[in-house]
């Protein structure tokens, strides 16, 4: 996953909303005599903008396509997939075959049957250059993927196939120990090719060229409005777990805004915002989600002085990461322990996160002895005693506000050190950084789904990602051998990331920050939300009002 090209994954060390939306209720009205009624109200903080898997590139849309559709599986509370469509997955030759039965029950909102071929002809739809999808990262390990997106071999030649109405089989180019997650995700919906081409380019840009096959159907959206609703959805398989009759939407671009709304018992479920946070910390209704993202700064090691490792450990050593979380970014955000975050994956032989196992407190942990004799070291080493940084970022609050703090404590703590900090908007950042005109850059990553491959992997030598240009050998080596000879041995591939991540962090490639955390106050009459334990996603299909 590019940095900078997945606007659904990046915010640049900014507060991440759930999926890249807030959220918002108004099941708090008062309560008749009779059953409440299942119609709730919800918000977000941007436009939707597509309805078409293959186009979609930033997370409302996304969010709002898991309500209205489905795919092969789901994701549980855990991050574990879950039958959706499939009925039956069967896996051979080494873990490159998979043989997947379809449930025979899976509708279009016009009625037509969902078959094995929707997921074909979407799937070769998203891969084919002229499609010009921005998730295509996501197939490579489908045979023949990445010459297809080179233009190199035609979709037709994808390994995948439809060998009866309702059963896929897919050929892998490898072994992905976690190849069922990814096609949980909206990228592998399937999509109706008579949809599509019916209604041509006009697929998916509105509520009534587009078709639906999840709980809910759409309706209200003309392709720019800023009200929408969901509809429960009469065709939808599982139509009878579907508790909510309709799900209104309207965009709310201000936080506080929604948070009056919230309080005037108009909106039932808000995304809180700095003080609004803290003034919440302890309301029974405050629920705090993971948002799949971790924040780090990037070095460019192309740079002299950003290249000295004791320089960087010396940085690493001075933030006191659990003030950064609490007093500056104020959202439940938590300290990172490694570059990655929890809920990722667990230790197959004794369940312990992958963060805890992968933890390096040397490196990690506020020590501002040992920052300033490393300090004094890398001076030596540079030849001077006066050291000047610059830190780059995107000129939002939050990233302007960190950066204040980064700053503010290594000039403090270390002494002859110059911090500047260099704001611009988030795309002329992105063009500087990818161009290596920087020193330090405060960014974040997040995570696809979850496994730690999903952030590690950018830091291996030949990423496109690697915008600092760490090199380990050590490090590669883990990373191959975890996607490589090590894929289907769960233990042997745990051990590897885990190397990775310590060799990582040991060498202070990055220094990671915060593990991003939303708050969210949600009122006690909406209950059934399954809400992802990794990124913080919502799933309505089971909510309702009590």
């Amino acid at each position: 996953m590019s940095i900078f090209t997945n606007k659904k994954a990046l915010i640049i060390a900014g507060i991440i909303l759930i999926g890249g939306v807030s959220f918002g209720v108004n099941a708090n009205s008062k309560q008749a005599k009779s059953a409440p009624e299942q119609k709730i109200s919800l918000y977000e903080a941007t436009n939707l903008t597509s309805l078409d898997a293959s186009k979609i590139t930033d997370g409302v849309s996304s969010a709002q396509l898991s309500q209205v559709d489905e795919g092969l599986y789901r994701l549980s509370k855990n991050s574990q997939p879950v039958n959706a469509l499939a009925a039956k997955t069967t896996i051979a030759n080494h873990g490159k075959l998979y043989t997947i039965n379809l449930k025979h029950n899976g509708r279009w909102s016009n009625g037509q049957k969902v078959t094995a071929q929707d997921f074909v002809y979407s799937w070769k739809r998203t891969l084919n250059p002229k499609t010009k999808s921005e998730f295509t990262y996501l197939f490579t390990s489908i045979k023949n993927a990445d010459a297809i997106m080179a233009g190199k071999k035609a979709p037709s030649t994808l390994g995948v196939k439809a060998t009866g109405k309702y059963q896929l089989k897919i050929t892998l180019s490898k072994p992905v120990p976690y190849f069922k997650k990814l096609l949980a995700g909206t990228t592998f919906y399937p999509i109706s090719q008579e949809a599509v081409e019916k209604y041509g380019s006009k697929y998916g840009t509105t509520a009534k060229t587009t078709l639906y096959n999840g709980p809910f159907t759409l309706t209200g959206w003309t392709g720019t409005n800023d009200k929408w609703t969901l509809v429960k959805n009469p065709t939808y398989r599982g139509h009878k777990v579907v508790k909510l009759n309709k799900i209104n939407y309207q965009v709310i671009k201000t936080s506080s805004t929604a948070y009056n709304l919230y309080q005037s018992h108009k909106l039932d479920m808000v995304t809180l915002a700095g003080e609004q946070s803290v003034q919440n910390k302890n309301n029974p209704e405050a629920k705090t989600l993971s948002a799949g993202r971790v924040g780090f700064i990037q070095y460019n090691e192309k740079d002299k002085t950003a290249a000295n490792k004791d320089l960087r450990t010396a940085i690493s050593l001075t933030i006191n990461r659990q003030q950064l979380v609490t007093k500056i970014l104020e959202n439940g955000s938590i300290a990172a322990k490694t570059f990655g975050v929890r809920n990722m994956l667990k230790n197959p032989k004794t369940g312990t996160d992958f963060v805890d196992d992968a933890q390096t407190p040397s490196e990690m942990t506020t020590n501002l002895a040992k920052a300033k004799t490393l300090y004094q070291a890398a001076q030596k080493q540079l030849g001077t005693k006066q050291l000047t940084l610059t830190i780059t970022c995107a000129n939002d609050d939050t990233s302007q506000q960190t950066a204040t703090y980064i700053q503010g404590q290594l000039m403090n703590h270390l002494k002859n050190l110059k911090v500047n900090v260099r704001t611009m908007p988030f795309p002329s950042m992105l063009t500087k950084v990818s161009q290596g005109d920087f020193q330090l850059n405060l960014t974040s990553w997040g995570m696809d789904f979850a496994d730690p491959s999903q952030v590690l992997t950018i830091l291996t030598s030949n990423s496109n990602s690697n915008m600092g240009h760490y090199q380990s050998k050590i490090y590669d080596t883990a990373m191959s051998d975890a996607d490589g000879k090590d894929a289907m041995n769960s233990s042997n591939r745990y051990e590897d990331l885990v190397k990775a991540a310590k060799t990582a962090t040991k060498d202070q490639g990055v220094t990671p920050l915060y593990e991003s955390r939303s708050r969210l106050l949600v009122n006690a009459n909406l209950h059934g939300i399954v809400y992802n334990k990794f990124n913080g996603a919502m799933d309505f299909r089971t909510a309702y009002v009590k």
